[in-house]
């Protein structure tokens, strides 16, 4: 019986046991004072989010949250990725499982490397 090949993630890999999936950091955003960064106030919380208008992540990240975090040694840290980054992003690949033996061995290199966008032809040449 013959399995069906798995559809590629630009944001996961689970190839291995291991399980890993890219994120991207919002401190990266802040950071190149990135323009595709936006910010809003709930008018019924009084709370001010913080998103992607390219939805290279597309959670709305809680401002204050975000600032307490920052204030802390190890940061706000990444949320997984579900679009193509542009160069400025700041993007790592976090393993969910460390484990010893084959199992856990990568067999997918490449995901490691930081995809590209894709050609758009509103780009500069």
């Amino acid at each position: 019986m013959a399995t069906e090949p798995r559809a590629i993630s630009i944001s996961e890999c689970r190839q291995c046991c291991a399980f890993c999936d890219r994120v991207v950091h919002p401190s990266g955003c802040i950071a190149s004072s990135c323009p595709y960064l936006y910010l809003y106030d709930d008018e019924q919380t009084g709370r001010r989010y913080m998103g992607c208008l390219n939805k290279v992540f597309r959670v709305e990240i809680d401002q204050e949250v975000f600032e307490q975090a920052e204030r802390t040694r190890h940061g706000f840290g990444g949320v997984k990725m579900t679009g193509t980054p542009i160069d400025r992003c700041k993007t790592s690949v976090e393993r969910a499982y460390d484990g010893c033996g084959d199992a856990f061995e990568c067999v997918n290199p490449g995901f490691f490397e930081k995809p590209h966008a894709a050609f758009d032809l509103r780009d500069r040449l």
